[in-house]
């Protein structure tokens, strides 16, 4: 780890109040997320939103605006999340949202599927069609027009852009999460 987590009483004024909104909407809104170690300081992306307040600010508004009346439902939003950490090999994001996604109903065997970057045949066709679009955004061209149209007639215009906001920001996450080789606390996968 790169970046050490900042125990509560070692904030400054530049982060506190941020650490206090990371605090709310983890409460919120990811059940079974493991975000604090044994001093009580913030783990997973955090310490870097905290270190660099500057570029963690902006970052996490963006994941308040994605976990905040959200048009998608809390297991298509995982599926997304899931696809997009097992693209990018993060190991802390893949460990907090698998237990996450359990929490929120996804099947076990749905999320073990998921972590190794496979396709899941037991989800329901909303979140298929989430996992898909997640799966060929990473690849690195347009969206295939059908993907888009699947997305549009599931999610709405709304929901297709909040989608595809979620993969980027979790793009984004996880790049994090691999520059300051975030662990995967001590319970495991």
């Amino acid at each position: 780890m790169r970046l050490e987590p900042i125990p509560a009483d070692k904030l400054g004024e530049d982060n506190r109040a941020l650490d206090a909104r990371i605090r709310a909407v983890v409460d919120r809104g990811l059940p079974g997320f493991t975000s604090v170690d044994e001093d009580g300081a913030l783990l997973g992306p955090f310490p870097a939103f905290l270190h660099f307040p500057k570029f963690g600010e902006p970052l996490f508004g963006w994941s308040e605006a994605l976990f905040t009346d959200s048009a998608l439902t809390p297991r298509v939003r995982e599926v997304v999340i899931l696809t997009i950490g097992a693209r990018l090999n993060a190991a802390f994001e893949l460990y907090a949202h698998s237990r996450v996604g359990r929490s929120v109903g996804l099947p076990a065997t749905a999320v073990a599927d998921l972590v190794v970057g496979q396709r899941p045949v037991e989800l329901s066709r909303e979140e298929l069609v989430a996992h898909d679009v997640a799966t060929a955004l990473y690849q690195g061209r347009p969206l295939p027009g059908e993907n888009y149209a699947e997305a549009v007639a599931a999610f709405g215009e709304t929901g297709v852009a909040e989608l595809v906001h979620l993969a980027a920001h979790y793009v984004a996450i996880s790049m994090l999460l691999n520059a300051y080789t975030v662990p995967v606390p001590p319970d495991g996968i």
